[in-house]
């Protein structure tokens, strides 16, 4: 019995000193959200919606919560891309984000404002950029994989790394790796995937900023709405 007892302690030991990978969703959440608090208080003005919406939707398949001793260390990898899309008869445009919004059954819309004007989603552990941009469209456009080739949809990773990397406070270090990109697609063929709508016939708040939004999720929870510039 004690050295059962003595082995289990150190084992424990043993873990407490190399540290141990977590994959438990409410404690990836928790140090998200404590991200975000402490971040707000450190500055005095809150992070980036954009950012507040990466760091809310973490989970075990796409961040890493390494605990060692008393410490935690959250980790991800990120994209962000620009949608650019050319129509013969109606030109080049830009897409550029300008809202978040999330469908509550109660209050209905809830808007806040994105951000610079790119998308930015995790990625998963182990996924390739480009791959995630692919799920990503997928998602979002309803679009299968034939319609998301090269023929079709023109995707490119720019090949540039952003390291993000900070003491958030004594026992929590955040670690992100964010990866830029462009997608070249048309509206034509975000319309016929049926995610593209009219904000205002969704009767979402973009305070003129918004003209269009892609509806996505399970139960089409979500939306983004963007504004249309000509490129």
């Amino acid at each position: 019995m004690n050295t059962s007892h003595e082995q289990s302690r150190r084992e424990r030991g043993q873990e407490h000193s190399q540290g141990r990978l977590v994959r438990e969703q409410g404690l990836i959440t928790s140090c998200a959200l404590d991200v975000i608090q402490t971040v707000a208080q450190q500055r005095g003005r809150p992070l980036q919606p954009r950012d507040r919406m990466a760091l809310k939707l973490l989970t075990p398949r796409n961040a890493a919560l390494m605990v060692k001793g008393d410490k935690r260390h959250l980790g991800c990898r990120q994209v962000s891309f620009e949608i650019l899309t050319d129509d013969p008869g109606l030109g080049s445009y830009r897409l550029v984000p300008v809202g978040v919004h999330v469908l509550n059954p109660e209050t209905q819309w809830w808007s806040d404002e994105y951000g610079i004007g790119r998308f930015l989603w995790n990625l998963y552990l182990g996924e390739e950029p480009v791959d995630g941009m692919h799920r990503i469209l997928e998602r979002l456009f309803k679009l299968p994989g034939q319609d998301l080739g090269p023929a079709q949809t023109h995707m490119e990773v720019l090949g540039q790394e952003h390291d993000i990397q900070a003491s958030v406070r004594p026992d929590l270090d955040l670690y992100i790796r964010r990866h830029k990109g462009s997608i070249e697609t048309s509206l034509r063929r975000l319309h016929r995937s049926g995610g593209l709508c009219r904000a205002s016939e969704l009767g979402l708040d973009t305070q003129g900023q918004g003209r269009l939004a892609l509806v996505f999720g399970k139960s089409r929870r979500y939306a983004v709405s963007f504004a249309v510039e000509r490129a």
